[in-house]
């Protein structure tokens, strides 16, 4: 059974990593984090878990696997200094904010022979996603030439923390929600890493947050590579009537056919999330996604008990990283 420990509570995305690890047999021994609403909650839900300090969790040979969900800016040095320690890492997105972040985590984890996951979660924890995804590379509508990629999000921006105002911190609208999109592209069109990736084009701006000039709330990317195009929009401008944080989407366009996903919530009124259409030669179908597995934590423990590269290989998400911080680096101004 493999022992974990959490440092970093800063987004509610380590309730999921954590739930998954521990619903598949991992033991959470530890959490570190700053104090504040977060904390409490989680402390809360893990009641039998004690708070220890980052170093005592760094220190402790049991511990085998940190998950990091702190503020983003800082999970760099953190995986950094766990992967020094000899332990493997799983980081939120997104695992880094800087070019120079990047290529230090990656020596770092090369020096330690110990992996560096970033878990983009949608891919791995929507029903519908994993089921378009698969459906994809099975060939099912013939090869795919394009993606079109939409993570509109709810601002909530009452239960925002300091950091998320400051794209120094968060990363920028591109690296944090819209690596989301660039993970899924990569995945679908070239899951063997085989072939160049590009950004063609990426702008950010500052549409409805006045009182925070600084602030990103909303993004676009356009990836080339594989015989296949990706455009990609993110944004905080979800209205509050729409009953979900946001109506996230996924079209894959094949020459035989399409996949639509509507990962949160079906406009047109079929009840839940986890929707999946498909469009081939034999007509439509809404595809029954209810069975399909969410098994990455099952795969990340595979791999971290046989030191094997298959869940999620380093190769991928050094170049979902690469390429989302390019995409933020270059960014063209919004229009205003």
């Amino acid at each position: 059974m493999t022992d974990f420990a959490v440092i970093g509570i800063e987004h509610l995305h380590v309730f999921e990593l954590v739930n998954g690890l521990v619903d598949t047999g991992a033991h959470d021994v530890a959490y570190a984090g700053d104090d504040g609403p977060l904390l409490d909650l989680y402390a809360g839900w893990r009641s039998d878990v004690p708070r220890r300090t980052p170093e005592e969790i760094l220190d402790d040979p049991l511990v085998d696997l940190v998950v990091l969900a702190g503020v983003p800016s800082k999970r760099a040095d953190t995986a950094i200094a766990a992967l020094t320690a000899g332990k493997a890492v799983l980081s939120d997105k997104p695992g880094v904010t800087t070019v120079e972040q990047l290529e230090a985590v990656t020596a770092a984890a090369g020096r330690a022979g110990r992996p560096w996951w970033v878990l983009f979660s949608e891919r791995f924890t929507n029903r519908a996603v994993i089921e378009a995804v698969r459906r994809a590379h099975r060939g099912e509508i013939g090869r795919v030439v394009d993606v079109v990629g939409m993570g509109p999000h709810s601002l909530m921006a009452d239960g925002r923390p300091e950091w998320f105002w400051d794209p120094g911190r968060s990363g920028g609208i591109l690296v944090d929600i819209g690596s989301h999109q660039v993970d899924q592209f990569c995945a679908i069109v070239d899951p063997d890493v085989a072939h160049d990736i590009t950004v063609t084009s990426a702008s950010v701006g500052n549409v409805d947050c006045a009182d925070h000039p600084q602030m990103q709330d909303v993004g676009r990317v356009t990836l080339a590579g594989a015989g296949a195009v990706g455009s990609h929009r993110v944004d905080y401008l979800t209205a509050e009537g729409l009953g979900t944080w946001g109506d996230v989407r996924l079209m894959i366009t094949g020459t035989e056919g399409t996949l639509e996903v509507r990962a949160n919530i079906d406009p047109t009124g079929a009840d839940g999330g986890e929707h999946l259409i498909q469009i081939d030669g034999s007509g439509t179908h809404r595809i029954d996604c209810s069975t399909v597995a969410v098994d990455w934590p099952a795969r990340l423990l595979t791999d971290l008990e046989r030191g094997t590269d298959e869940f999620l290989p380093a190769a991928h998400v050094h170049r979902v990283c690469r390429l989302t911080l390019e995409a933020q680096t270059n960014a063209t101004p919004w229009p205003t």
